[in-house]
Parts: structure tokens; sequence; C-alpha cells
């Protein structure tokens, strides 16, 4: 499964099927929500209206309509009041009954927005680092996933809890079984931001082998700490233009 996370607008991306952060009563309530509901047509807000209501840490599916995606799931997450009510258990509640919906569909490209960081105050890194474990493990069902940012601390912020899941898999993993993974990590990471359908494989190669050279050295190490997988993270990072350029 290919994992992208990519600056653009939702509402007029191109795939099987998009995933917004929806309010209980799928009324809009956000930017993202805003134009996925003026651009859906009157059929898309009809239907919304006929469903009427979805709880928290679940989501519903409709059609697409106007829409370049065929199918559109509105996934309604918490609001944030400090994290002690369950908060992570429901977005993620929300993005696994998201995942379950499109895979009955039997979708295989899905994009989804950043849930429940604009308008419910989820805090961003937060909302990341629970999120994206979870949609490139349970998220394999499909063939390709894009997080579609609205801003480049969005994108920074998915990106990163992206190259600490695969740095802490592979600092998790047997020896024997780092080989393997690694070349799995290099590819994911090379691919993280690239724009292309079908990315130039010279180009990828190279990308792969700068990336390798940076966790070569962090593999040999006898103990990784959680400073180790920071700093080897922070070198990747800086390898992607959009952290890069905003000197991170």
């Amino acid at each position: 499964m290919q994992f992208r996370v990519l600056l653009g607008d939702l509402s007029d991306w191109k795939a099987d099927g998009i995933v917004y952060s929806a309010s209980s009563t799928l009324l809009p309530t956000n930017s993202v929500s805003t134009k996925i509901h003026q651009k859906g047509g009157l059929s898309f807000s009809a239907s919304c209206r006929k469903i009427g209501m979805c709880h928290v840490g679940s989501a519903v599916m409709t059609k697409g309509y106007k829409l370049k995606a065929s199918f559109v799931i509105h996934a309604v997450g918490p609001y944030w009041v400090g994290g002690k009510r369950g908060e992570e258990g429901e977005l993620l509640a929300a993005y696994k009954k998201a995942i379950h919906l499109a895979d009955e569909k039997q979708l295989k490209h899905m994009a989804f927005a950043s849930l429940c960081t604009e308008e419910k105050r989820y805090p961003l890194q937060r909302a990341a680092s629970a999120a994206v474990p979870l949609l490139l493990t349970e998220g394999a069902v499909f063939d390709r996933i894009d997080l579609v940012c609205t801003s480049a601390a969005e994108q920074e912020a998915y990106t990163k809890a992206a190259v600490f899941f695969w740095l802490r898999r592979l600092s998790d993993a047997a020896g024997s079984e780092q080989a393997g993974l690694l070349e799995d990590a290099g590819a994911a990471l090379a691919l993280m931001q690239s724009r292309d359908d079908a990315p130039d494989p010279i180009a990828l190669s190279e990308e792969v082998k700068k990336i390798e050279a940076i966790i070569h050295p962090f593999l040999k190490l006898r103990k990784r700490s959680l400073v180790d997988i920071e700093q080897a993270a922070a070198k990747i990072m800086a390898l992607y233009p959009s952290v890069s350029e905003e000197g991170v």
C-alpha cells in the first residue's frame, strides 16, 4: 500500500473515495467540509439530510455525486477537551469505521483529510501520531492512501508521524527481519510526498538510497533511544522539500 502526504484540496481529489471531518449533523462546519458540500451539489446535500445524524466515533457513506471521488465518507470525530475523555479512542474509531466502509465497497484508492484538527481543536501532532499508525496498518486493505493536507504544518505533522512509524518498526524488528523491512521503509518514505502516480524509477531509487544512508547507521546502534529515533527522523524529514523549505 502506498501512503502519501500531500498538500491539496480534498474536494477536487480524484480517488475512489474521500474521507473528511464531518459534524454529527453532517452539515458543513469547516473549510474542507464546506467545499465538499458546495461541489457535491444538491443531490449530495440531500443525501446528507436524509441520513440526518452520525454519532461521534462513527462514519457514514454517500455517493460523491458531482465530486471527482465516487464516494464520500463522513467521519465524525470528537471535540478535544483535554485528552481525558476518551478523545483518542473516538478519533481512531471514526478512522476505523471509515476504513471498514471503504473496504466493504472494495475501494482501493482513498484520500483522507486531517480529522478533527480544524473545527474540533484536536492538537495536530496528537492527531497525526494517533491516526498514521492506524492508516499504515489497517489501511493496508487499500492500494493507496493519500493524506490530503490544507497547510504546510499539517503536511509536516503527518509526514513526521509516518517517518516515526517506520523508524520505530525498524527499531523493534528482529535482525533477520530488518533487511526486508528496510526495503519497504525506504520505498515508502521515498514516495511519501511524491505527486507522481508513476515516479521515475531512477529518481525514486536515488531517494531510497538517501533514506537508507540515514537508516543504516541508526540500525547499527546497539540500543536505540527516543533521542536516536528523533535524530534519524530529523535527517529524513530534511529530505522533503516541504519541510526543508520551512527550515525545520
